[in-house]
């Protein structure tokens, strides 16, 4: 004769409750192990292995926008405009060579990232339309070059400029010096005023300097 449950209770038999059991069990797993993990990947988002952007890690600074410049010309430097004209003179030595220099396979931690080469006196802005660039002499083609530049933290009042050509489809980009100094170089030069005179290589002609007006900041006094 079976078991009979007293009335007034709720019985379950022991594989019953086993069951149950092992199911409350796989859910509490799930939940406290397996979600937050997934998240956490989830969230995580590496493009090319690179390190986000400065800008991202200053408290509420955004980084630059580039207006008229697609992502894809973003990534090629050859062909973006705000790309200084710098050359990379590094030289790499695979490390399965014989050559004694060859670079050793680092092997970066998952997930601690050390910053190297952090600037120590305020970051670079990046580079701007800042004016334009007209022939001083025999300008019969009415020859007009932007002037691109920036200011570099360097503890003094020194900017980085260059200038692109307008010959060609391409448009190459050319160092200027003001006043026989490279405006290129890592220290940059003095600051350009409206009306000065600079050197352009690749035309080997001077041009006139044509500042644009400053673009006032601008705050809401309310707040």
């Amino acid at each position: 004769m079976g078991k009979k449950c007293i009335p007034g209770l709720i019985c379950i038999e022991n594989m019953t409750l086993f069951l149950l059991m092992v199911i409350i069990l796989l859910i509490f797993y799930y939940f406290y192990f397996l979600a937050p993990r997934n998240q956490r990947s989830s969230d995580t988002i590496v493009v090319n292995g690179t390190m986000p952007h400065m800008f991202s890690q200053i408290p509420g600074q955004m980084p630059p926008t580039m207006l008229g410049v697609g992502l894809a010309t973003r990534m090629d430097p050859f062909n973006d405009p705000y790309a200084p004209p710098l050359k990379n003179d590094a030289l790499f030595y695979p490390p399965n060579s014989s050559d004694v220099r060859g670079q050793p396979v680092i092997v970066q931690p998952p997930i601690y990232n050390n910053n190297i080469n952090v600037q120590t006196r305020g970051i670079n802005t990046s580079y701007q339309q800042v004016g334009i660039l007209t022939k001083s002499s025999n300008n019969q083609e009415n020859m007009i070059l932007p002037l691109m530049g920036r200011r570099i933290m360097t503890g003094r009042d020194k900017w980085q400029y260059y200038t692109l050509s307008n010959t060609g489809n391409i448009s190459t980009k050319l160092p200027i010096s003001l006043n026989g100094r490279s405006c290129t170089s890592e220290n940059g030069c003095d600051s350009i005023n409206n009306g000065d005179v600079v050197y352009v290589e690749g035309y080997q002609e001077t041009f006139r300097v044509t500042m644009y007006e400053n673009n006032l900041f601008q705050y809401l006094p309310v707040l």
